[in-house]
C-alpha cells in the first residue's frame, strides 16, 4: 500500500506541476523561521523527510509561495502508512500566522493555531504551514510513508512525505526539569470569562495540559495544591516540577501540606519559589528569611532564587556566599555563568553534593544588543536555532532544568492584543514572557501555540535523547555530539540542518545501542 502511495504521488505531481506552475513549494526544517520574503534555496527538498523516536513529536514545514495572489489553497496531509502496510499515523497541521516587531517593517513567523481550511496566499508572500507528527509509544519503528497535497483552482499538487521511526522511545518523564511561569489571571482576562468561575478552571485546565504535552512543567498546578483534585496532576509522570506556595498560610498550615506532600510520594518534585532575583539588602534578608521558615518545617525543602548578578550593599559579598545552605535549587542567569569568576565549577562541586542546577535567561539579550547578541533565548526576533540549542547547551554545562519566568504575561494594561502587539513590558523584549496565544482570537476556546514553543520541544526530546546517549552508549557518550552543535555559549551550531544530521547519527546509534540490549534480554 505505501508503495502505492509513493508512486501515485510521483505520477500525480510530475502530470500537476505545470498545472500549479505559479505555486512554488518547498520543504524546510522546523528549527528555521520563514520570513514573509523568503524563497525556496537551491535544491529545496520536495519531499518531506523527518525521523522521530516512540513517545515524540516530530515537525517539519512546508512553504508556500506564489508571484500573483491565489484564493483558496488547500493543504492535506494523508495518513502516513507503517511498514508492511501496518499502522497509521495521522499528521496535524497548523498555518504558520505572523505578528509585527519593534523596528521591524516585516512581521515574524510566531502562532501556530490549527489549519482549519483553504486559504489565500498573497503575492509574493510566502506562507508555511506546520506539519507535526506523535509517534506513540507503542507504534512500530521503520519508515511511515503518505503524501502531501497542495490543491487549487489551477491544480494539484502531490509530494511524498515519509517519517522514519527508530526502535527506541524516549522517556514519559522528561530527561531536563522545566519551571515555567503560566498567568492564569492573563488566561481570564483575554478570554473574556470571570475569574475562579468554572469556565476559568476549565481554561487553566487546558492551558497547562497544553504545556505539559509539550514537555514543559509549569509553576502552578491549575488547582488547589491541597485539594483531591490535585492528586491526578501531582500523579503525572510528564510534570518535572511544581510550585508549593506559601501564601498567607501559618508554619502550621504549611506544614500540614508538606506532610501531605511527603505522604504522598510527590515532595520531591516539589519547590518554594518566594524570593525573585536578590540584588538588594533587603531581598537577601527576606532570601534569609524564608529559608529559615521552610527549612525549620522540613529539611530537605528545596528553594529556587534565580539570580543575575551579586549583592550591590556590600561589594566583597558574592550571591553564593549569601545562598548556600539555604537554597536547594541553584538558578543562576545564563550571562552570571560566564561573568562570575570559577561559578561553573562551583555548580558543578553543588551538584555533587546534592543540590539541583537550573538556569534562565530571559531579559537583555535582544538582538539589537549588539554586546549580548550571541547568546540564545526565547524572544520572537532571534532564530528558531536559539530556542533549541539552547538544551544543547544546558546539556553541556551539565545543568539539570531550564526556568522561564512567564508564557501568558499577556495584560490589557500592556497590550489590547498579542496577536497585534508582542510588546508586554519593554519595547525590545518581543514576545518576553509568552510563549501561548489566547485562542479566542481565531475561534479556539483554549490556547493557541508558538513556533518558540514547538522548537523548545524539539531542544527538550534533543535532551531526552543526550541523556539517554549517556545511558545507553557509553557514559558521557553525548559529548561528542554536543561539542558539534554547543561549542560553548556564544560558539554553537546555527545551521539546523547540521544539527538534524546530529541528530540522526545519535538515533541510529541509540537504536542499534537498544536493539543490541535487547538480544542479550
Amino acid at each position: 500500500m505505501a508503495a502505492a502511495i509513493l508512486a501515485a504521488a510521483a505520477l500525480a505531481g510530475s502530470a500537476s506541476f505545470a498545472a500549479a506552475a505559479e505555486i512554488t513549494v518547498w520543504f524546510a526544517p522546523s528549527a528555521l523561521k520563514i520570513k514573509r520574503d523568503a524563497r525556496p534555496v537551491p535544491a529545496a527538498p520536495l519531499r518531506g523527510d523527518i525521523a522521530a523516536a516512540r513517545n515524540e513529536a516530530e515537525s517539519c514545514q512546508l512553504a508556500l509561495r506564489a508571484d500573483i495572489a491565489v484564493r483558496s489553497v488547500a493543504v492535506s496531509v494523508s495518513d502516513l502508512v507503517g511498514p508492511g502496510g501496518r499502522g497509521y499515523l495521522r499528521p496535524s497541521l497548523y498555518k504558520v500566522e505572523y505578528v509585527p516587531i519593534w523596528e521591524e517593517k516585516e512581521p515574524f513567523p510566531d502562532p501556530l493555531p490549527p489549519l482549519r481550511g483553504p486559504f489565500d496566499l498573497e503575492a509574493g508572500r510566502t506562507q508555511p504551514v506546520w506539519i507535526t507528527v506523535r509517534v506513540p509509544a507503542e507504534a512500530a519503528p521503520g519508515d511511515y510513508q503518505g503524501v502531501v497535497t497542495v490543491a487549487s483552482a489551477s491544480g494539484t499538487r502531490r509530494l511524498p512525505f515519509k517519517l522514519h521511526v527508530w526502535d527506541f522511545a524516549l522517556p514519559v518523564t522528561p530527561s531536563s526539569q522545566t519551571a515555567f511561569g503560566l498567568d492564569y489571571s492573563g488566561i481570564a482576562e483575554f478570554h473574556d470569562v470571570e475569574p475562579g468561575s468554572a469556565r476559568a478552571q476549565a481554561l487553566n485546565r487546558k492551558y497547562y495540559e497544553f504545556l505539559l504535552d509539550h514537555r514543559v512543567s509549569p509553576y502552578n498546578l491549575p488547582v488547589d495544591l491541597a485539594s483531591d483534585e490535585a492528586v491526578p496532576y501531582l500523579d503525572d509522570p510528564r510534570m518535572t516540577s511544581y510550585n508549593i506556595p506559601i501564601g498567607t498560610k501559618s508554619d502550621a498550615e504549611l506544614k500540614l501540606l508538606v506532610q501531605r506532600l511527603i505522604a504522598g510520594g510527590w515532595f520531591a518534585k516539589g519547590y518554594f519559589y518566594e524570593v525573585d532575583e536578590p540584588i538588594t539588602k533587603a531581598a537577601f534578608d527576606a532570601l534569609v528569611a524564608v529559608s529559615g521558615r521552610i527549612r525549620a518545617i522540613e529539611p530537605r525543602s528545596r528553594m529556587v532564587t534565580p539570580f543575575w548578578g551579586n549583592p550591590d550593599f556590600d561589594k566583597t559579598l558574592r550571591s553564593k556566599d549569601v545562598m548556600l545552605g539555604r537554597v536547594g535549587i541553584w538558578c543562576p542567569h545564563l550571562l552570571y555563568m560566564e561573568s562570575e569568576p570559577g561559578f561553573p565549577r562551583f555548580l558543578l562541586d553543588r551538584r555533587n553534593a546534592g543540590d539541583t542546577i537550573w538556569w534562565y535567561n530571559c531579559g537583555g539579550l535582544e538582538k539589537w544588543d549588539d554586546e549580548r547578541a550571541p547568546y540564545n533565548n526565547l524572544d520572537i526576533p532571534l532564530s528558531a536555532m536559539s530556542c533549541r540549542v539552547l538544551l544543547w547547551q544546558q546539556r553541556r554545562f551539565g545543568l539539570q532544568g531550564l526556568l522561564y519566568w512567564n508564557t501568558t504575561y499577556w495584560h490589557k494594561k500592556y497590550t489590547p492584543d498579542p496577536w497585534v502587539n508582542t510588546v508586554m513590558l519593554e519595547p525590545r523584549k518581543c514576545g518576553d514572557g509568552m510563549l501561548l496565544y489566547p485562542g479566542n482570537k481565531v475561534g479556539i476556546d483554549g490556547p493557541v501555540g508558538s513556533l518558540r514553543l514547538e522548537v523548545l520541544r524539539d531542544g527538550l526530546e534533543d535532551f531526552d535523547y543526550l541523556a539517554l546517549a549517556d545511558q545507553r552508549l557509553e557514559p558521557n557518550a553525548s559529548r561528542a555530539f554536543i561539542a558539534r552543535v554547543a561549542r560553548t555559549l556564544t560558539d554553537y551550531e546555527r545551521d539546523p540542518l547540521k544539527l538534524e544530521a546530529v541528530r540522526r547519527e545519535l538515533g541510529a546509534a541509540l537504536e542499534k545501542a537498544t536493539a543490541e540490549k535487547r538480544k542479550t534480554l
